[in-house]
C-alpha cells in the first residue's frame, strides 16, 4: 500500500503545488534573535515551511575533523559549536513558526535531537545528504511516525534504495526524496535536474529539490520535472550568513514562491479540452464551409465549389470530404454557408 503523500495535512503528491521550504540552517549565526527575524522573514516571503538544523557538535564530529571544501576553519567541531542553540530556543522558534502559519521541519543530526524534536511536535524530519547512509538515525526518525524527507546528495542508486528500505522497514508513514547536489554553490552544469524525475520514476515517492545553486530557475525546472518540494536556504542581507552563497534573501524567496504559484496555475490538469479563456475564439478562428459561387439545386458538389473560410459556420471545415460528392437539395448563392442538410443526398440518391 502506498505511503500517504502528505506533511502536516498538506498534500505533497505529484501534480500538486510546489511546497517551498525555507531553510534557516546555520544562517542565524547562533543568535536566537536573528533566528526569530529569519522565521518572520520566511513567513512574510510566503514560504510553506521553515526548516531548522539541530545538532550537538560533539555528537557530529571527531575532534580533529577535516573541513569540507566550502568551510574554512581550524577546528570544524569548534566551528559548528558556534551555531548551536539552546534547547528552549528551538521550542520558541517552532512555536513562532506555527503562529505564523508555517509547517515546521527539522534536520536532526543525533538521537537526542530526534527525541527532543518529536516532543516538540515537529511536522517532518529531514535526513541530510551526509546522513543518507546513517542507518540508525534513519530508522529512529522513521519510528517516530513523523513524515521523513531524505536528501540524496552524494548518493548512488543503491544508497537511496538502502535508505528507503531502512525507513520503510522501520515504519515510516510518509516518505519523500529530495534531489540534491552537495556542492556549495552548485555549478549549473552539475545540477542534473532530470534526476528529480528519475527519483519519482524509480522510487514511486514524492520528490523535490534541495537547491544549492540556481534559485528561481532551478525551482521552476524542478517543478517541471514533477517536484512538489523545494528547499532553499534563506539569509538576511548584511548578517554575514555562513551559507549566503547558497541562500536567497527574503525578497528572492518571495519571487520564487510567486513564480512557482504561477507555474502551478499554468500547468493545469493536463486534460486536452478547450480552456475557458479560449472559448470565445473558437468560432471566429475555426473555418466553416461556404459556396465559392452560386450553386443550383441538384448540383453535385465538387472541391472547386467549396471555400473553407472563417468564421466556423453551420458546417465546419472538418466535413469537407463528406460534403464533396453530395447532391445539393437546395440552391446556394455565392458565399452562402453550407448546412448539415446539404450532406444527406448522394448523386443518384433519393432524398
Amino acid at each position: 500500500m502506498p505511503l500517504p503523500a502528505e506533511i502536516a495535512g498538506h498534500s505533497i503528491a505529484p501534480g500538486g503545488p510546489m511546497r517551498v521550504v525555507a531553510e534557516i540552517g546555520l544562517n542565524h549565526n547562533g543568535d536566537i534573535d536573528l533566528a526569530r527575524r529569519l522565521v518572520d522573514a520566511c513567513a512574510d516571503a510566503g514560504a510553506w515551511a521553515v526548516k531548522l538544523q539541530v545538532f550537538d557538535a560533539r555528537e557530529l564530529l571527531v575532534a580533529d575533523a577535516p573541513a569540507p571544501a566550502h568551510v574554512r576553519a581550524a577546528s570544524l567541531r569548534d566551528f559548528f559549536a558556534r551555531f548551536e542553540l539552546q534547547a528552549e530556543a528551538y521550542a520558541s522558534l517552532l512555536a513562532q513558526a506555527r503562529a505564523r502559519g508555517l509547517v515546521t521541519i527539522a534536520t536532526a543530526f543525533d538521537s537526542e535531537a530526534v527525541t527532543r524534536l518529536q516532543g516538540l511536535g515537529i511536522d517532518a524530519f529531514k535526513v541530510a545528504s551526509g546522513d543518507l547512509t546513517h542507518v540508525l538515525l534513519i530508522e529512529q526518525v522513521a519510528r517516530t511516525g513523523v513524515p521523513v524527507i531524505l536528501s540524496t546528495g552524494m548518493s548512488t542508486e543503491s544508497d537511496v534504495w538502502n535508505a528507503v528500505d531502512w525507513a520503510v522497514g522501520a515504519g515510516a508513514r510518509s516518505l519523500s526524496l529530495l534531489h540534491c547536489v552537495s556542492a556549495y554553490p552548485t555549478p549549473d552544469a552539475a545540477q542534473n535536474l532530470r534526476a528529480v524525475a528519475t527519483l519519482a520514476r524509480e522510487y514511486k515517492l514524492p520528490t523535490g529539490l534541495s537547491d544549492h545553486g540556481m534559485g528561481a530557475d532551478a525551482a521552476l525546472l524542478a517543478y517541471a520535472q514533477g517536484a512538489t518540494l523545494y528547499e532553499r536556504h534563506v539569509c538576511l542581507p548584511g548578517t554575514g550568513a555562513i551559507d549566503e552563497p547558497v541562500s536567497s534573501t527574503p525578497d528572492q524567496l518571495e519571487d520564487i514562491v510567486r513564480r512557482l504559484a504561477r507555474a502551478h496555475e499554468a500547468m493545469g490538469d493536463g486534460k486536452r479540452v478547450p480552456a475557458e479563456a479560449e472559448r470565445p475564439n473558437i468560432i471566429p478562428s475555426r473555418r466553416g464551409l461556404y459556396a465559392r459561387h452560386a450553386l443550383p439545386a441538384g448540383t453535385v458538389v465538387v472541391a472547386d465549389d467549396v471555400a473553407a473560410l472563417r468564421p466556423a459556420g453551420a458546417l465546419g471545415a472538418e466535413y469537407a470530404r463528406a460534403l464533396i460528392g453530395c447532391r445539393l437539395p437546395r440552391a446556394l448563392a455565392a458565399g452562402d454557408p453550407f448546412e448539415p442538410g446539404d450532406l444527406g443526398t448522394p448523386p443518384g440518391g433519393r432524398g
